[in-house]
């Protein structure tokens, strides 16, 4: 995660006075968390946010179980390197919540490409099929691959 430089946002905020405590714990949270993510792998870092920081507690939030594992076990080793550049860390907690920018993200398409003799077989299995749930799902896929005519 880059750390990343003062936005107009950011200046209009701080003009704020009232908001200068709320500015100064998400810059706070920032730095932790490109230090997080510097500590940890391109792919773990990617399951990982920082939710929160106070009084020595560290609050992690992990997008799904096996993130969370692997995190519980570096704990202490992330605890130390924190302690190295100078954050008073005391506890490192991990709660597993989905990282709703991940569940938003489009899916990638798959691209698949089948032999015209492939698309035969299967065009003959979906005629030997009885109507089920899986020959409608059959015939969708023929129906993209072009091997059947459009409804």
């Amino acid at each position: 995660m880059k750390l990343l430089l003062p936005t107009k946002l950011d200046r209009v905020l701080a003009a704020d006075g009232e908001l200068q405590p709320l500015l100064a714990k998400a810059r706070e949270l920032r730095a932790l968390a490109g230090l997080v993510q510097g500590f940890l792998s391109a792919e773990l870092g990617a399951e990982i946010r920082v939710a929160n920081f106070k009084e020595g507690k560290l609050a992690l939030l992990a997008a799904n179980p096996a993130a969370a594992s692997k995190l519980r076990l570096l704990a202490p080793a992330l605890t130390r390197f924190l302690l190295e550049r100078r954050w008073q860390v005391s506890l490192v907690s991990v709660r597993v919540q989905p990282i709703a920018a991940r569940a938003r993200a489009p899916e990638k398409k798959k691209s698949v490409h089948l032999s015209t003799h492939a698309l035969e077989r299967l065009r003959a299995l979906h005629e030997r099929l009885e109507l089920s749930p899986a020959r409608d799902a059959l015939g969708r896929m023929l129906r993209r691959h072009g091997a059947l005519p459009r409804r």
